[in-house]
């Protein structure tokens, strides 16, 4: 089988991490995979590995630009014989649907990956995924019922919940540097939000609440890690609370997390988000807001804590219980790194989606 991933962006998320996870445990059962995207991380982390890269810039500015990716995308499939192609998007699906259009070859399937519209108020448009799509994949029961609500078609939708490096995300092959780098003791109680400084993730929130629980529990330190257009408005917000640190952009996830006593995830609207899973693999409780697929995922009061968004002070007391309770945060943190390993099985994650494209490729 030869499948193509592509993405669009340079900037490198959840999605795009998801894509480096997946495309190297197919490579790895034996099939020809390509990642199309922005060079930058992505190649990066790709060398070495039986994933090829191919460069490409699918940020599309005006409408001609569809046209113009598409044309690219044309040459890399004839070259490459590429037998389906898989949007991680909406855009790349359509810019995929005018490159199948040029080949005349409709037995190309495209098989498109939706993680999250940019906007809710996008989700309007999904009816259009049963034009640029043969099938659709999503990460989230919560965003299948978006999509459906903006009339994609149940029948061409299906729920493969996206997975997690459970053997990187492990305390054993991990050290807390966060603890070494800001010379922290073992016994501070240490939290952290990985996300990008973007106003959907309301690190507002996160540091507002932050305040309350430090001015309750002064042994405590607040980490925001990421970058982000909101970087100075967040720091003059916490100026003055050297006890909140902004570590800015890290590679180094894992043992970030390895810092931590507990993850946070302060955001107004998500679908299935991978700081989570990556987190509860690191035996870490998650608090994080009652919003998309995060019930899917964090169990109330036995792997963490659910919170409304945009009220910090329900924040600050979840971070209140799990300062002032080690041994129920412990207990958490271990049922969180169960549920991952029994539910986000990267190997079985790979074997579905495999099994999806090799069903579409016969149909087609």
């Amino acid at each position: 089988m030869k499948v193509a991933f592509l993405t669009m962006g340079k900037d490198i998320g959840g999605a795009k991490q998801d894509v480096l996870t997946l495309s190297q445990k197919i490579a790895a059962h034996g099939h020809d995979v390509f990642v199309i995207a922005a060079p930058g991380v992505m190649d990066r982390e790709l060398t070495g590995t039986p994933v090829q890269f191919i460069p490409a810039e699918f940020y599309v500015r005006r409408p001609w630009g569809l046209w113009k990716a598409s044309r690219y995308l044309l040459r890399v499939v004839r070259e490459n014989n590429i037998e389906l192609v898989n949007p991680q998007g909406f855009f790349t699906a359509i810019i995929a649907w005018l490159m199948r259009f040029s080949l005349h070859r409709p037995h190309i399937p495209i098989v498109t990956t939706i993680h999250m519209f940019s906007s809710l108020n996008f989700y309007k448009y999904a009816r259009l995924l049963n034009i640029f799509s043969d099938e659709i994949i999503t990460e989230s029961n919560c965003e299948r019922v978006r999509l459906e609500s903006g009339g994609a078609k149940r029948n061409r939708i299906e729920v493969i919940n996206n997975s997690v490096d459970m053997q990187r995300f492990s305390q054993e092959r991990t050290t807390p540097v966060l603890r070494t780098e800001y010379s922290i003791e073992s016994s501070c109680v240490v939290f952290g939000i990985v996300a990008r400084l973007s106003p959907e993730k309301r690190h507002s929130d996160y540091i507002e609440a932050a305040k309350i629980a430090h001015h309750r529990f002064p042994d405590t330190r607040f980490f925001i890690i990421g970058d982000g257009p909101l970087r100075d408005t967040l720091q003059a917000q916490a100026a003055g609370h050297d006890y909140i640190i902004f570590t800015g952009a890290r590679r180094d996830i894992p043992n970030v997390l390895r810092s931590l006593d507990c993850f946070v995830l302060s955001s107004e609207v998500e679908s299935l988000p991978l700081s989570i899973r990556e987190a509860m693999s690191m035996s870490l409780p998650v608090i994080a807001t009652d919003v998309g697929g995060n019930r899917e995922i964090v169990a109330e009061n036995i792997t963490g804590y659910l919170v409304m968004p945009k009220i910090p002070d329900q924040l600050a007391e979840a971070m209140s219980n799990v300062i002032a309770d080690r041994l129920k945060r412990e207990a958490m943190g271990k049922a969180a790194r169960k549920f991952c390993a029994d539910r986000f099985n990267a190997d079985n994650w790979a074997v579905y989606t495999e099994q999806k494209f090799e069903k579409s490729i016969k149909q087609h």
